[in-house]
């Protein structure tokens, strides 16, 4: 069986340089093989030097190809497009994989018959992180058992069958490209399609939460974007649009105001106070949904 593992890349060729040793440590099953389909977004394309440096060191079959429009939507179309495998992995281009990752995947999806499978992401930091952001879990990803019907469907771990996701025209929608978003958007359809996508815990990859990352700046945009992306995409999949925005209006207002008292509650604790703060931007973020605010991350 072939699989084909597929990575966008950004101005970041020496965590992709990371990513791809990571990958040749593989133990791949003895019936699979793996081609790795890189697509990048940088006009500059930094990545290059890297993927022609990894071919002439390692023994892995990569195709490299470009992909110039500011659009991660357009970017991963491509990879989908390029792959040739029965199988579609999707890794982001700062993780680093568990040598049995595909393995844990591939025997996941068997297992428990599923369209497609979704595995644990785990965070690791730079060394000038500071401890409170560390043992806050900030960064955590929630962790199900293997077998669960995933609560969560995002591309930074990934893996699900080529035919159902090429069934899709696109497949990630463009409108996506720079708020982010877009992964949860078609699995999400996939899903109300009658898809079955479920966990696999022993399908480890490892993601880097840069210095840059690890504030309360960063924390308060990407909760009030996740909040802007979650309303939307239930607004979209559903036929009772008026109603459903109706709905969160008086939900995220409630819950904003619980969390707004929560959080002035907890001034002196400092972990909770910024915990119940988040979720108020992350309520924000449901209400700015409604009134179709918009948050470009990817600008």
């Amino acid at each position: 069986m072939k699989l084909s593992c597929c990575v966008n890349t950004y101005k970041r060729p020496e965590f992709l340089k990371k990513l791809l040793y990571s990958l040749e440590k593989q133990n791949l099953p003895t019936s699979c093989t793996l081609e790795i389909i890189i697509v990048d977004n940088d006009p500059e394309e930094l990545g290059k030097p890297v993927v022609y440096k990894v071919l002439e060191e390692l023994n892995l079959d990569i195709k490299y190809f470009t992909q110039p429009i500011k659009n991660i939507s357009l970017t991963r179309n491509k990879a989908v497009e390029k792959a040739s495998g029965e199988l579609i992995l999707f890794v982001d281009d700062d993780g680093i994989t568990d040598e049995n990752w595909i393995g844990e995947m591939v025997g996941c999806f068997e297992k428990f018959n599923a369209d497609g499978v979704f595995g644990a992401v785990l965070p690791y930091y730079d060394p000038k992180t500071p401890n409170w952001i560390k043992s806050a879990g900030f960064f955590d990803r929630l962790i199900q058992k293997s077998g669960e019907i995933s609560k969560f469907m995002r591309t930074g771990n990934c893996l699900i069958k080529a035919s159902l996701i090429k069934s899709i025209e696109g497949p990630f929608n463009p409108d996506f490209g720079l708020t982010g978003g877009e992964d949860s958007n078609l699995f999400g359809k996939l899903k109300s399609s009658g898809a079955k996508f479920v966990f696999c815990a022993e399908g480890i990859v490892y993601d880097y939460v840069p210095l840059e990352r690890a504030n309360i700046n960063y924390l308060i945009k990407r909760r009030f974007r996740n909040g802007i992306t979650f309303v939307k995409n239930h607004i979209e999949g559903s036929a009772f649009k008026i109603g459903l925005r109706i709905f969160y209006i008086f939900r995220s207002s409630l819950f904003f105001m619980t969390y707004f008292l929560l959080t002035l509650i907890c001034l002196p604790f400092k972990k909770w106070r910024i915990n119940y703060f988040l979720k108020c931007i992350a309520y924000s973020g449901h209400l700015a949904a409604v009134f179709n605010v918009n948050y470009n991350e990817y600008q």
